[in-house]
């Protein structure tokens, strides 16, 4: 019984090496830090002055058509080609943009602010948290 034991746990301690080694290094690890990156913007600044922002959400149609920011408009990869006619269009001349998506760890939102800096000199920035930190807020 006592040999079982040393061994479930020289197991335990030889799996939590490379556990702790990839969620030090991973490349595509979880930011749990509150700290905003560059381009970033967080949610109770943007929620505060929403109105001074153009509000881009990156989320796939169908969840654009279930909820979203108040005055947001749709833009995502998938669907690039058909909507950023219309967003350039309705995007106020010099106007922040402020791009979310779901989850805290979304490309979509990143990706498609990186391609719309490329077409408009006004700043895009990225809601810390996306979708759900603005909704964490509205519950509050």
């Amino acid at each position: 019984m006592r040999g079982a034991l040393i061994q479930a746990v020289a197991i335990a301690l030889l799996a939590a090496v490379p556990a702790l080694l990839s969620a030090v290094f991973h490349p595509k690890r979880p930011d749990f830090s509150d700290a905003l990156k560059e381009g970033e913007i967080a949610v109770r600044v943007a929620s505060r002055d929403a109105a001074q922002f153009f509000w881009i959400e990156a989320r796939a149609l169908h969840e654009y058509a279930e909820q979203h920011v108040p005055g947001a408009v749709p833009l995502n990869e998938d669907d690039w080609d058909s909507l950023l006619p219309a967003v350039m269009q309705n995007w106020p001349a010099g106007k922040p943009a402020v791009v979310y998506c779901s989850a805290r760890q979304c490309d979509a939102a990143r990706n498609v602010a990186r391609r719309l800096r490329e077409f408009n000199t006004a700043p895009v920035f990225e809601l810390k948290g996306g979708w759900e930190a603005w909704l964490a807020l509205r519950k509050k």
